[in-house]
């Protein structure tokens, strides 16, 4: 063969494994390959090929690792190649383990493939110089990656766990180190596997990504799941517990709810093991009950409230029984808080609102029974369930008490942003609370006291949004107040101030998100055209309302299509609107389709229906002259404390016309 087209092939080495790598020098040479040891050439052109045979004294050979240093690190591993004296698991220098990034932080490589074992006979000296020259007389861009892909299918796990462990991105030096050591260390793979768990469990949240555990996942998976608990220490199940719930936290994070929940499930039966052996050790059934959560969580999030419903209810009974233990522990007491926020967030989406409303009550008393003062639950954690507490208390249709929880909330976000003034979060969720407690007056026919809780929620947001207009979240708040606002301003008649925030609504739902498209989750042009087309209607601007109108059902149905169910109220509402103003233009036909259509997608708004729904499904009935449905909505609406100013006033004009149409006759 024609040796000046052949890359370069360059052996490094330990100087204790120097009489190793002349054999294998002179062996090529005898093949006709182009070699030289790395103490000879310095640093190499990039294409040359680096062969390092790797021993324990590879991993202490400062010269060794300098050289590898130069020449990998500028580089990159395209072209490097592992040979394991004594061994088919080599142990890796360090300087190919991780590369010194210009902050003088560490960052782990790809390991490089191995290509063969080096053993102290002629037999395994000349098969790896036979495969190094068979591949280096064929192709020289090819990589010697032949023999190692056929060495990895036979290894057993505790080698491929090794494997995906060093091509892990954010592993530290530290991690790496330890795998090669138990490399050698390991017996079998279950000692292998034991060893790396511990180190992972213990180490790996401050010291890698959930990347690490997503590319472990399979393995451990196949290899755990299957093997019984039976005959494992107390702290094997113990880390073995711990591994998957971060494994179930990876792959929620990734994306993959059936693979999280898989994760969190084997967690629970790992925790479930553990306290079978001591039912009454506290720290067990803590640990248990967190694993009840997590599989509890991961099944509501999917929609599986029947599981989530039976794994809360362990929860809540590990929490009794460590109230019982301890009843003095504040870490219990609010886990038994936790409890019952969770299981009345079941009952709440089950349709048990009172259910609900008494579980909250619960968790807000626990909580605040000195436990946000001690620091052992935070701020929001009441707020957020003083929040729950009212929808449960606003299903029932006690909006009175709805309210006082709300205005609970907004002094306890009040009193927070008193002590951190510019707190952006805090400012947040004191507009959001306002905005609750604005529709909970507006309901109550109170809308003078809404648009002044609007107000200030308004200011509050648009300093925010201002400052930071590119900010998602301000956004999305910004505009859903603009939109209650200037409801509020046309149930008001107040058509100027209502025309100004429609205006600027309208411009935001003009926006963009960053790839350039419109984003439907919070710049709804379905709202925005919506509430233009009831400012047409309300001005007497029939075409113009029902063109606005035409256009908002356009869009909702695109919102809707592309997945944002929150869009399908406006659908609703443009429906009838444009049914109103066909309907005022004399075009009857066409306004008792569009009424059936606004019904069409009250009917798809998910249960419970929030009470402007019903309010307008009364109207639309009442106008397709299913008069006993209008009035027992209506009814129902009254019972429950709705006064909304558009409310009464559409129904006042019906009785009003109802009472004159009834003087005519009787006078006739």
């Amino acid at each position: 063969m024609n040796a000046s087209k052949q890359p370069l092939v360059i052996i490094a080495a330990a100087n204790a494994d120097e009489a190793s790598a002349q054999n294998l020098r002179q062996a090529l040479l005898d093949r006709g390959v182009r070699v030289a040891m790395a103490a000879d050439v310095g640093v190499a052109e990039k294409k040359a090929r680096l062969i390092v045979l790797c021993s324990p004294a590879s991993l202490k050979c400062q010269p060794l690792n300098n050289f590898l240093e130069d020449f990998v690190w500028p580089n990159g591993m395209h072209h490097v190649h592992v040979v394991g004296l004594e061994s088919e698991r080599p142990v890796l220098p360090m300087a190919l383990r991780a590369e010194r990034r210009s902050n003088g932080a560490f960052w782990t490589l790809p390991r490089p493939p191995v290509i063969g074992a080096l053993y102290n006979d002629t037999m395994s000296l000349e098969h790896l110089a036979d495969d190094i020259a068979h591949e280096c007389s064929t192709d020289s861009s090819a990589t010697l990656a032949r023999t190692a892909a056929s060495s990895v299918a036979r290894r057993p796990l505790a080698t491929g766990l090794a494997a995906a462990c060093a091509l892990m991105l954010g592993v530290s030096v530290w991690q790496a180190d330890q795998i090669s050591a138990y490399q050698d260390e390991a017996e079998d793979a279950k000692a292998f596997s034991s060893r790396l768990l511990t180190d992972i469990t213990q180490h790996l949240p401050n010291t890698a990504r959930r990347e690490t555990l997503i590319r472990l996942a399979d393995d451990l998976t196949e290899t755990y799941l299957t093997a019984s608990a039976a005959g494992l220490s107390d702290d094997e199940l113990g880390r073995r517990a711990r591994l998957f719930n971060l494994i179930g936290e990876a792959r929620d994070v990734h994306g993959d709810p059936e693979g999280a929940r898989e994760a969190f499930s084997a967690a629970f039966e790992l925790t479930q093991a553990l306290l079978d052996r001591a039912p009454n050790n506290m720290q067990r059934v803590y640990d248990h009950a967190q694993s009840a959560y997590w599989v509890g969580n991961q099944a509501y999030r999917s929609g599986d409230l029947m599981t989530a419903d039976r794994y809360f209810d362990i929860y809540a009974q590990m929490a009794d029984v460590l109230i019982a233990g301890e009843p003095g522990n504040p870490s219990y007491q609010a886990e038994q808080g936790y409890a019952a926020l969770n299981r009345g967030v079941i009952e709440l989406e089950s349709g048990s609102p009172l259910t609900a409303a008494t579980l909250f009550s619960q968790a807000a008393d626990r909580f605040g029974d000195g436990l946000v003062q001690a620091g052992v639950v935070g701020v929001s954690d009441l707020g957020n369930t003083l929040g729950w507490l009212a929808d449960a208390q606003r299903e029932t249709g006690d909006m009175g008490a709805a309210r006082s929880s709300r205005e609970r909330q907004l002094a306890l976000y009040q009193e927070q942003l008193a002590q951190a003034p510019g707190d952006s979060r805090t400012l947040v969720k004191v507009a959001h609370t306002r905005a609750q407690i604005a529709s909970l007056a507006t309901d109550m026919g109170e809308d003078e006291q809404g648009a002044q809780f609007l107000d200030l929620a308004l200011d509050s947001v648009n300093a925010l949004y201002e400052a930071s207009p590119d900010n998602d979240r301000y956004a999305r708040l910004y505009v859903s107040l603009i939109f209650q606002r200037a409801q509020i301003a046309l149930m008001r008649d107040d058509l100027i101030r209502a025309q100004l925030l429609i205006g600027e609504a309208r411009r935001l739902a003009a926006r963009t998100n960053e790839n350039g498209e419109n984003d439907g989750r919070f710049l709804s042009r379905s709202a925005a055209l919506t509430l233009s087309a009831s400012l047409a209607l309300k001005a007497g601007s029939y075409d113009t309302a029902v063109l606005e109108a035409t256009q908002a059902v356009s869009a909702g149905e695109q919102s809707v299509a592309a997945g944002f169910e929150t869009a399908r109220p406006y659908l609703a509402e443009a429906s009838y609107v444009r049914a109103e103003a066909l309907s005022a233009l004399g075009q009857q036909g066409e306004a008792d389709m569009m009424y059936r259509s606004a019904l069409n997608q009250i009917a798809l708004i998910a249960e419970p229906r929030p009470m402007s729904a019903l309010d307008l499904e009364a109207r639309i009935a009442w106008r397709m002259g299913d008069v006993s449905r209008a009035l027992q909505v209506r009814q129902s609406l009254l019972e429950l404390g709705y006064a909304r100013r558009s409310f009464l006033a559409f129904w006042s004009e019906v009785d009003q016309a109802n009472t004159a149409e009834s003087g005519v006759s009787q006078g006739g």
